[in-house]
């Protein structure tokens, strides 16, 4: 009984290993992981926070400003004191005002021959120009409502939804680029597994021809060579499964930055090539734009709009506004306020000269640098297209011509037991049937790598919603 639970225990952790990870759980785990997806929808949020304030720039501004200062500046004391409303005449006094011939005569007009209030401070500093130091509290109230902005307020909202839109598309692109990459190289994985496969059956074929016959006799030239050749091929053979290694640990670690799945947890499931293309990256009937082209687009339209903005400079803002004050001090606590209208124009600034044009002109070029670039994408397009369907009809050719190869090697045997052909031969035959993996396994990596890039142009809204594409 102990036994059996042991071997259970063993079993158990073995079994869960080679369970395998499914292409739909491994992009689930790359949408919650990635970091360059996260990165650009973070921008995307932030875009659209910019979008939603430029909307209302219709709405008043509402400001306040609270300070509480001291000075023995002249223009501050004097005007603290008339903004408390609390004025005197003393505030008024000056140096001059104290040298007047009547300060010092009499109602006799006769000279003073005692001190008295006109006298006594005719050498002290005057109130108006030397008020001392003085403590103050001010506060503001005010709004500021914009009337007309030459249409700068609504073009600007119109830049940002722009915007906005474009850094949603390049969002899903990031997505899109992802998604491709990662099919690629989930089933790239598998493709070279079953290279790996063909590789250790030719090595396979090649040690038992090797161990029926004695070959190895340099007095027999002929049986000698052939058994060169055969040395070759093994040789060759642990050189590819090196590469093949070295390629699917590739693949895995990408596809670990990806998810962060560790490279010995991704065990691929094995599905057939074009149930895999066909279920997870349909081939889309005609050529639609990709998410960056229309991510582009966006930013070009936007580009269009700064024509609008710059003329924008040379348009009048009309605008109303009030404002309400409160001050205190040591004499008292008043309050006051204003409120109007205002008008504002830029008559001449030599730096806005030419501005208007100037956006035009590029927003020309980034709308013609649009229409090339969509041209590209779209030939580059129909050439997947075309390139696709040469390469199943190249992959079936091969599929039938490898089958055909390992019923060669069948018949190269038994024509080397009954002496038709020599070991030199028999090498050739696997020579070739390594040649003929080499092209399947490459085959199916370029049919891959095609269609999987085509998925990029096409309806992603719709395609693939079932695994979380949206």
């Amino acid at each position: 009984m102990k036994s059996i639970i042991s071997i259970l225990l063993l079993v158990g952790p073995m079994a869960l290993f080679a369970e395998g990870v499914g292409f739909d759980n491994l992009w689930k785990r790359i949408e919650e992981n990635s970091s360059a997806r996260k990165s650009k929808y973070l921008e995307w949020k932030a875009g659209e926070i910019a979008k939603d304030r430029s909307d209302k720039h219709w709405l008043p501004r509402v400001y306040t400003d609270l300070r509480t200062f001291q000075t023995n500046d002249p223009t501050l004391n004097f005007m603290g004191k008339l903004s408390q409303r609390s004025a005197t005449d003393s505030d008024f006094s000056t140096a001059s005002t104290r040298y007047r011939p009547g300060n010092f005569l009499d109602s006799n007009n006769q000279p003073y021959s005692t001190l008295n209030s006109d006298t006594m401070n005719l050498f002290a500093k005057d109130t108006l120009n030397y008020p001392g130091s003085h403590t103050y509290s001010r506060g503001t109230l005010g709004m500021d409502l914009p009337l007309y902005e030459g249409g700068s307020g609504k073009t600007l909202a119109a830049m940002n939804e722009k915007r906005s839109v474009g850094l949603k598309f390049e969002w899903l692109a990031v997505r899109d680029r992802e998604f491709a990459q990662s099919g690629f190289y989930y089933r790239a994985i598998q493709t070279l597994n079953e290279y790996k496969r063909r590789l250790e059956q030719i090595r396979k074929i090649e040690s038992k021809f090797q161990s029926n016959y004695s070959l190895g006799n340099k007095g027999n030239p002929v049986g000698y060579a052939g058994y060169l050749a055969l040395k070759s091929i093994k040789n060759q053979i642990a050189v590819l499964e090196k590469q093949s290694d070295l390629q699917i640990s590739d693949y895995k670690e990408t596809l670990y930055v990806l998810s962060d799945l560790p490279p010995s947890d991704i065990e691929i499931i094995e599905s057939d090539l074009n149930v895999f293309l066909d279920t997870h990256f349909k081939r889309p009937i005609g050529y639609e734009r990709s998410n960056q082209m229309n991510a582009q687009i966006k930013y070009a339209e936007g580009e269009k709009l700064k024509s609008e903005m710059e003329m924008a400079k040379f348009l009048p803002k009309v605008g109303a506004y009030s404002e309400a004050y409160g001050y205190q001090g040591s004499r008292n606590t008043a309050n006051a306020y204003q409120a109007g209208v205002y008008l504002q124009m830029n008559l001449y600034n030599p730096k806005d000269m030419g501005v208007v044009e100037e956006s035009k002109l590029n927003a020309e070029a980034a709308l013609k640098k649009i229409e090339e670039k969509t041209k590209e994408e779209e030939a580059h397009v129909k050439s997947l297209f075309q390139k696709e369907t040469s390469l199943k009809e190249s992959l079936e050719l091969v599929k039938e011509t490898v089958k055909y190869q390992d019923e060669q090697i069948l018949n190269m045997q038994r024509l080397f037991q009954s002496g038709a052909i020599n070991a030199i031969q028999f090498a050739e035959t696997l020579n070739k049937s390594l040649d003929l993996s080499r092209v399947l396994m490459e085959t199916e990596i370029a049919l891959l790598q095609v269609r999987t890039e085509t998925s990029l142009f096409s309806n992603k809204e719709e395609s693939n919603e079932s695994i979380g594409r949206n």
